[in-house]
């Protein structure tokens, strides 16, 4: 068929011919308004519905007419039980999340340049709070690998779950399983999920050492270090820990506006990315998306921004982080009050939590010393030497960070 053939030869100028061969489902028949193709397995199935699909926009035939194409797996796959293995899909990745399009702090260059290099460390485990490009830096890996031909399989932490109930409601492990050990990488994401998860733990552990035995690499990600992990089996941090864990640390949000700005080709004032950061600085990114939509190509001023941005300002106030929520945070996470907090007493049980609630209201809210003094009926001394003493217990990992709720 002409049209297909055509369109293969862009997606080689585009992809490579080695892609192509390797990932395009093999054509089965056609006719003057269908393509029929037949996929080898699961992810080719995943492969061409996340990277060529889009593409098909605007194919047709020789008259103009649309041309559809049809994707089917294998026939020996179409049993009735097998049609299941279709749904252990991976996550899709964002093409726009490569490690070229990531802005490097110097919390989380190591972990970048690591990435970049032939994998050495097994597994390599990532960890750092929300907002540190995490899930950017390993769909970024599993770009790169994805490149150099090998069969990644991202997927986060809450999915792999997913997949292990259906699998084991459907009695369908054996399929599984099949579809997690025999790839070149697997790459997770929030880690930290599988908290309380007996069954995801005990099928994680078993792919974990499957994987690690045949030399294929594990890339993790998880809000804390191995060793903060709650309700998770030691057997499995002991595993994490093997190969190399590293902490990350956010970006400049400046940096990721514009660089974001860049690739969507997208003039901003340096006003405007300044505005941005400082109204979303959870997620700048989800801001500035949402105001070239809405913007619909008009020149963006500040003013413009207020006006179509309404509604996610309203949200990002209601959940911006205060000085109510950090005492409350800081109380729950070391079982007091408070009342506690914010009372008089000087038991180590009480006060220690009183001046890391200090600490947060300086490092996440950047109030003055002498607020914080107000705010928790202290003198200006007392919440400077509370607060040194509590940057040095964090600098020295003898103090857990803490994550709120809201950041």
């Amino acid at each position: 068929m002409k049209e297909w053939n055509e369109f293969l030869s862009e997606l080689e100028h585009e992809l490579g011919s080695e892609m192509v061969q390797k990932w395009i489902p093999k054509l089965i028949r056609f006719d003057a308004a269908n393509v029929y193709l037949e996929a080898e397995d699961s992810f080719q199935v995943s492969w061409f519905e996340e990277h060529v699909r889009p593409k098909l926009k605007g194919f047709v035939n020789v008259n103009h007419r649309p041309i559809k194409v049809h994707l089917a797996a294998e026939k020996k796959a179409k049993e009735k039980k097998d049609e299941q293995l279709l749904s252990f899909n991976p996550d899709p990745l964002d093409p726009e999340m490569s490690l070229d399009h990531f802005i490097p702090s110097e919390k989380n260059r190591i972990a970048y340049q690591l990435l970049k290099e032939p994998i050495q460390f097994n597994p390599i485990y990532i960890y750092g709070p929300k907002g540190a490009g995490k899930t950017h830096l390993l769909m970024g890996a599993a770009l790169h690998l994805q490149k150099m031909g090998k069969r990644v399989f991202f997927v986060r932490a809450e999915k792999f779950t997913e997949h292990v109930v259906q699998a084991i409601r459907l009695g369908q492990m054996q399929f599984f399983r099949k579809i997690y050990r025999d790839i070149d990488a697997l790459i997770i994401d929030d880690i930290h999920i599988f908290s309380k998860k007996a069954a995801t733990q005990e099928e994680f552990f078993h792919t974990f050492n499957t994987l690690h035995t045949q030399g294929r690499p594990i890339l993790i990600g998880a809000n804390c270090a191995p060793s903060q992990l709650q309700e998770v089996e030691a057997r499995l941090i002991s595993r994490f820990e093997w190969g190399i864990s590293l902490e990350v640390g956010k970006s400049d949000g400046a940096a990721i506006i514009r660089k974001k700005a860049q690739l969507w080709k997208l003039a901003l004032s340096d006003d405007l990315v300044l505005w941005l950061t400082e109204k979303f600085p959870n997620d700048p990114v989800l801001a500035l998306q949402a105001l070239l939509l809405r913007s619909k190509g008009a020149s963006i001023s500040i003013q413009i921004a207020e006006r179509v941005l309404k509604d996610l300002l309203e949200k990002a106030a209601e959940n911006a982080l205060t000085f109510e929520k950090i005492v409350k945070g800081v109380a729950a996470h070391y079982g007091i009050t408070s009342e506690d907090i914010l009372g008089k007493s000087q038991m180590r049980s009480v006060a220690q939590p009183r001046q890391i609630a200090m600490y947060y209201c300086r490092e996440k809210l950047k109030l003055p010393f002498q607020k914080i003094g107000e705010l928790f009926g202290r003198d200006h001394s007392t919440v400077m030497s509370s607060i040194k003493q509590i940057q040095k217990g964090v600098d020295e990992k003898t103090i857990d960070p803490i994550e709120f709720a809201v950041q």
